[in-house]
């Protein structure tokens, strides 16, 4: 029952995180306050941690998309986005994550400390010291060139104060607006908060307004520099001496305990701060490990935010009802008597499971503790005041589904209770329809939850191939009360142009239970070409064994995926749309070398690195790393304790390499 809780949350937060990422980097009109946006990822991260078998499916979704009212810049090195903590648990965790990686059994890494601002993240491009490009952070890959604009920015060197500047180099920072200028800003302009504020006269059109705004800068980090020092720290503090204003609360620190300490201080003189903070943000400070930790999806493995705690407000329960998601988990939802909770009208509380319900004995018209700390729709802490007169039962699981009648069931592989009509129920087909379109799958411009709604409901949608069947629905949808043909236009030159998709992204968005994007893209490469994946869907090839065979995918994701495939309407759905889309498999950019093309397998315990890392720098160098040996297995690399496999190998003939030889090889 937890367990399927659990996955149940994470799907309902991805959908809400999503919808607040959209306002937060594209509208600059959020809803929530960034510190609250920032804690719906940290409660992600915190339930992925219980749920083994599930993969991450936000890592390519943190961000925003460019406007098309600037010029787009492709980053020279992308503009990554960071994991976060909330306890000295989750640090240990981060701690531990480094260590296993670079397998440094001592521990021993020293740590740089300073406040995460609430600001508006750019890029700065130097050329022999002069800045020559500025650009928002966009979706980290291209944003939004505004160098007209921050070239009016003070704070900010237009040549750098050295004698001898790189050649090239990316600054990274936060633009934003102090408390103080935001009170007297606010009083002829009307932004939500300082944040809002500095993103706002950042995208000016007229550059002269940028110039008139009180906006500042602060350097937290940099991308491409063929001249860095060896460690961070050193690197920030060189930053200053060239004009480029860092942090004054930037720390070293040899341990988690010495970041606890650095991280009270800055909490409890928080207040006096000029700017808003939201946390604290820990970065390994030797450059050379952070070279090697690399990244994961858009998130460095070397660097974290610890954020700050959380707000609460007390209310009452009005209705409890039920919410049916994409997979059919039932969801109960308390709908509150509005409260205003740190700046933001709550009016719904998740109440995650039945359990929760029973276990804080839930009911309406009870007053409770609201806690907004993870969930756009946030959750309840606990009951302070019951309603004595005619207090209701307990809110129980219905037997039936309230949008399909079929029955419900408790899911036998995770416990949860689930409407049984996968393929029937309207709200799991609209639920997928959504995560089809959504950011982080085909991420169709002016197709989201509220058009899906309505056009499903009129028959326009009922499969995805219908998407790119609506140019003959337009008399129909042109006459919709606010829609028109220049909305329905622009509609259909966004769904234009996702026609083209790479196959990792098209498998992400069918919504295949347990199918992340980072098992979408283990299952993609199963397949050797466009063909031979609907040739799987036409029944006419087998991929059970390569499935068994890809390192990284475990046997829940490939029994998901295989009974997926197998539904006869799902067959026919892929096969439609296959036909109405340009499918592509990306081609990876590697080093050629001695191993490309080879399958590899790693066994036994390295000491000079990961497997992890061993994995990342094999799969780099062309080589296909794979979980299970065979007659077809080139090299096995062998480390202390290797096992069953040194053994079958050598009855395989297989080549046995020890991590020297492998390193050498690598190298």
């Amino acid at each position: 029952m937890a367990e399927n809780f659990l996955k149940k949350q994470l799907k309902d937060i991805e959908k809400k995180i999503k919808y607040h990422n959209d306002l937060y980097y594209n509208r600059d009109n959020p809803e929530i306050s960034d510190s609250d946006y920032d804690k719906l990822i940290i409660k992600y991260k915190k339930i992925l941690k219980k749920i083994p078998n599930y993969k991450e499916n936000l890592s390519e979704s943190i961000g925003g998309k460019p406007s098309e009212t600037f010029t787009k810049y492709n980053h020279p090195t992308r503009m990554l986005s960071l994991d976060n903590a909330m306890s000295k648990e989750d640090l240990e965790n981060f701690r531990k994550k480094i260590s296993n990686f670079l397998n440094n059994k001592t521990d021993d890494f020293e740590f740089s400390s300073e406040p995460k601002i609430d600001g508006l993240s750019v890029n700065l491009i130097y050329k022999n010291g002069k800045l020559i490009t500025a650009a928002t952070r966009g979706d980290g890959q291209i944003g939004e060139n505004i160098t007209d604009n921050v070239i009016t920015i003070k704070d900010i060197p237009k040549i750098l104060n050295t004698k001898f500047p790189p050649v090239s180099i990316e600054i990274r920072g936060e633009i934003f607006i102090t408390k103080n200028d935001f009170i007297k800003l606010n009083t002829e302009n009307k932004f939500a908060n300082p944040r809002n504020a500095a993103a706002g006269s950042l995208r000016q059109l007229d550059s002269k307004i940028t110039a008139k705004r009180p906006l500042k800068f602060i350097a937290h980090g940099f991308g491409s520099f063929t001249e860095e020092k060896s460690n961070y720290y050193d690197q920030l503090i060189e930053f200053k001496s060239w004009g480029i204003p860092i942090s004054p609360f930037i720390k070293k620190a040899k341990n988690l305990d010495e970041l606890t300490k650095i991280y009270d201080e800055i909490n409890k003189k928080r207040a006096e701060i000029p700017y808003d903070i939201d946390g604290l943000v820990y970065k390994v400070n030797n450059l050379s490990f952070q070279n090697r930790l690399g990244i994961v999806g858009k998130s460095p493995r070397w660097a974290i935010a610890h954020k700050f705690a959380s707000e609460t407000a007390q209310t009452e329960i009005k209705k409890i009802d039920i919410q049916i998601g994409r997979t059919g988990s039932v969801t109960p939802v308390a709908r509150l008597k509005s409260i205003n909770i740190g700046g933001v009208l709550v009016s719904n509380a998740t109440l995650h499971n039945f359990e929760e319900i029973e276990k804080k004995d839930i009911r309406e018209g009870d007053t409770v503790i609201v806690e907004r700390a993870g969930d756009v729709i946030p959750h309840i802490l606990e009951v302070v005041s019951k309603n004595k007169k005619n207090r209701p039962n307990l809110f129980k699981p219905p037997k039936s589904c309230p949008i399909c009648k079929s029955p419900i069931v408790i899911d036998p592989d995770e416990v949860v209770v689930r409407c049984s009509g996968t393929y029937v129920c309207d709200a799991q087909k609209i639920g997928r329809l959504k995560h089809f379109v959504s950011r982080s799958a085909l991420d169709i411009e002016g197709l989201g939850d509220k058009q899906i709604n309505l056009f499903y409901n009129k028959g326009f949608i009922k499969d995805y191939a219908d998407i790119f069947d609506l140019e003959a629905k337009r008399d129909a949808i042109v006459n919709i009360d606010g829609w028109g043909t220049l909305s329905f236009n622009n509609l259909i030159n966004a769904i234009d142009q996702k026609k083209k998709i790479e196959l990792s992204k098209f498998i992400y968005s069918l919504g295949v239970r347990f199918v992340g994007q980072i098992n979408a893209k283990l299952i993609a490469s199963a397949f050797s070409n466009i063909k031979s994946f609907t040739s799987f869907f036409e029944g006419k090839s087998d991929i059970l064994s390569t499935l068994e065979n890809t390192d990284g995918l475990g046997p829940k994701v490939i029994q998901s995926f295989i009974e997926y495939s197998s539904i006869k309407s799902n067959k026919k759905q892929i096969l439609k749309l296959t036909q109405r889309v340009d499918l592509f498999i990306k081609k990876i950019d590697i080093v050629k070398s001695k191993i490309t093309g080879k399958k590899i397998i790693f066994t036994g315990t390295l000491s000079s690195m990961s497997r992890a890392e061993a994995k990342t720098k094999a799969e780099k160098l062309g080589a296909k790393v794979v979980s299970s040996i065979s007659k077809s297995t080139d090299i096995l690399v062998t480390g202390e304790n290797s096992g069953s496999k040194l053994k079958k190998a050598k009855e395989l003939g297989v080549k046995v390499m020890n991590e020297k030889e492998w390193s050498n090889l690598a190298n």
